[in-house]
């Protein structure tokens, strides 16, 4: 992927430096129409291949989750969001999740996790023989303004914890 990161930082920091004023002050909805979006030149798509009952899944959600008796809450505060990611086992329960996120309502993934998380609806389908097998770790990231930080350094180790586990098929779910 051609991704200029240099020329994004640059832009980046400028629209740091111009909106941080506004985003203290909880304006989000404007300074985001002037965030510098990153357009790639090709995106590596591929079709997907192989049986779902031979394969290996994780998930990965946006939705902020976190073990609320072991893990850190993400940051909410700062402008650059979080880039760190959180690892959340398949045998996780509603009550031992928290959500930092602060910029989408939870009510829903209060109401059931599965909405922004589907670990119950993807361990059934293991059960039932659906998919092969269900990872026994999967991941949750909060929402991110620095995307040189995700690129370059967050991302690298993600895909070598979901490649270490032998992971064939990642399931995004965004909010």
């Amino acid at each position: 992927m051609g991704i200029d990161l240099e020329r994004f930082r640059i832009a980046y920091d400028k629209w740091v430096e111009e909106s941080l004023q506004e985003y203290r002050a909880g304006n989000y909805k404007e300074i985001i129409k002037r965030y510098p979006l990153i357009v790639s030149d090709g995106v590596p798509w591929a079709p997907y291949r192989g049986r779902p009952s031979e394969q290996s899944f994780a998930l990965v959600t946006s939705g902020g989750l976190y073990l609320k008796d072991s893990q850190q809450p993400f940051d909410t505060d700062s402008i650059h969001g979080d880039a760190s990611f959180r690892e959340i086992p398949k045998t996780v329960r509603r009550e031992e999740l928290g959500i930092a996120h602060a910029h989408y309502d939870h009510s829903l993934a209060e109401e059931d996790i599965n909405t922004i998380f589907p670990i119950h609806r993807l361990n059934e389908l293991e059960n039932e023989g659906i998919v092969g097998r269900v990872a026994n770790t999967h991941y949750s990231f909060s929402y991110v303004n620095d995307v040189a930080t995700l690129v370059t350094k967050t991302v690298p180790k993600f895909l070598s914890r979901i490649k270490g586990e032998g992971v064939d098929v990642l399931i995004l779910v965004p909010v």
